[in-house]
């Protein structure tokens, strides 16, 4: 009987670690043509099956030296998004974006606020205080995803084997469009330029 379990518990540690031996990677390099930065580029896989949970620990858009912290922000659709406030100074963050329009309201230098990103889309973030502030949250289908660093680096691991659309968005509407097919445990590696043109 005990042997039977533990042979039973065996194979189901071994099956997962197989599974995850054998996800894909997709990394590589992001930038915009004519830019010397390329932190803050989002590239991310669509099509992938599945039902996704949102981390337990939930992002964070923070107000900061007058800016949203950190300026392009991506989470998975169901996320609840919190908004600090961290300057000395009042904040009012809002979008009017189709999918996930909200108001925060005014409030101060201690107080967060937080906001459920339902829908999958680009929210454009805005303070009705300091109108240079802009920011955007990126709200995707999955967790396959990640944001370029300064040099454009970007990698998104554990990538089941299939075949996907995989873009790379900047913002504010600036995307690029290829495909990957992943199996088993390869590295892809692929590497975007995006035009600089608003389209």
């Amino acid at each position: 009987m005990n042997v039977s379990r533990f042979a039973a518990v065996f194979a189901a540690v071994t099956l997962v670690s197989v599974q995850v031996a054998e996800a894909g990677t997709v990394s590589g390099k992001a930038r915009v043509a004519g830019k010397d930065d390329a932190a803050n580029i989002v590239v991310y896989l669509e099509g992938v099956p599945g039902t996704f949970k949102v981390p337990e620990k939930r992002p964070e858009m923070n107000h900061l030296n007058l800016q949203f912290t950190p300026p392009v922000l991506a989470v998975v659709k169901g996320s609840t998004v919190d908004f600090p406030n961290s300057d000395s100074v009042f904040h009012s963050a809002f979008s009017i974006s189709p999918s996930n329009p909200f108001d925060l309201g005014l409030y101060q230098k201690g107080r967060e606020k937080f906001v459920l990103f339902k829908n999958p889309g680009i929210v454009e973030l805005f303070c009705h205080i300091h109108s240079h502030m802009h920011g955007f949250v990126l709200v995707l289908d999955n967790p396959y995803f990640a944001r370029t660093t300064s040099d454009g680096e970007f990698s998104i691991p554990n990538v089941p084997d299939g075949n996907y659309t995989i873009k790379a968005w900047a913002s504010p509407t600036t995307t690029m469009t290829k495909t990957v097919s992943l199996s088993g445990d390869r590295v892809i590696n692929m590497d975007f330029t995006l035009s600089a043109s608003r389209d």
